[in-house]
């Protein structure tokens, strides 16, 4: 049996994983080679429904410095769907508005996302992880413990500020438009949907999220999740943990 493998991975996710799911494909990979079970973890979660980066620390040495990453600056591409807003603000929640959209133009969308600035007090949305009293905000409301109306209004009082780096538009063909967004970590890609088709005076859910760079590593550099079944594997893409730290601070 070999030594405890540790460094950094940069992983595509695919439409449907989990992200812990893609943690069970690397632990897979690495015990049919390794002794005792080596410590696995990843730098923020992406939703199901969700594409790309997604950065997983492997050892001990690697993920005990995860909370390093914690502060690095996100990449999304999103496209969005005017007209209709679910309750969790993307498109695996239940309509609960529907607003006109006909009259908007590639110049409103772009009018509204201007208007952000470089910063702006965002809203997080009720599905979200954020905790009342000890219990996740989507928890509520899935389980039906309280009103959505009531988990809102919970969120609007964790309103935070949030950095806008850049903000692309990238397409618009009613009633669908797409944005490249390099955001501050902590930012709702959701949340920044809502209000940018609010702000243009429809509403909006986001139906496609992919993340495309955390920090200075890019998707682009990612090895897919269904090409790791060996140690071997691991190992070929692995990143050294003195290589990763001089990458993120260069």
């Amino acid at each position: 049996m070999e030594q405890e493998v540790t460094g950094f991975l940069l992983i595509s996710k695919p439409l449907a994983a989990t992200s812990f799911g893609c943690i069970k494909i690397i632990r897979r990979a690495l015990s049919r080679a390794l002794d005792k079970k080596t410590r696995v973890g990843h730098a923020g979660t992406l939703d199901p429904y969700a594409t790309g980066l997604l950065i997983i620390a492997i050892g001990r040495v690697a993920t005990r410095r995860l909370e390093e990453l914690s502060g690095l600056h996100k990449e999304y591409v999103a496209t969005i769907k005017l007209g209709e807003q679910t309750d969790s603000l993307d498109i695996e929640g239940t309509i609960i508005k529907t607003c006109p959209y006909e009259q908007l133009t590639r110049q409103d969308i772009a009018a509204s996302i201007a208007s952000f600035g470089s910063a702006y007090h965002q809203v997080p949305p009720a599905h979200s992880a954020l905790k009342h009293e000890g219990q996740n905000l989507y928890n509520l409301v899935r389980k039906k413990k309280m009103a959505l109306e009531d988990v809102q209004e919970i969120a609007a009082k964790k309103a935070k500020l949030v950095q806008l780096h850049a903000i692309d538009l990238l397409s618009f063909e009613l009633p669908f438009f797409k944005i490249n967004a390099r955001v501050s970590h902590g930012t709702y890609i959701r949340s920044l949907v809502r209000d940018i088709a609010q702000q243009a005076g429809s509403c909006a859910t986001m139906v496609e999220l992919a993340r495309t760079g955390i920090g200075p590593f890019l998707l682009d550099h990612a090895v897919s999740i269904v090409d790791i079944e060996t140690i071997e594997d691991v190992k070929k893409h692995l990143i050294s943990v003195d290589d990763f730290f001089a990458r993120m601070n260069s």
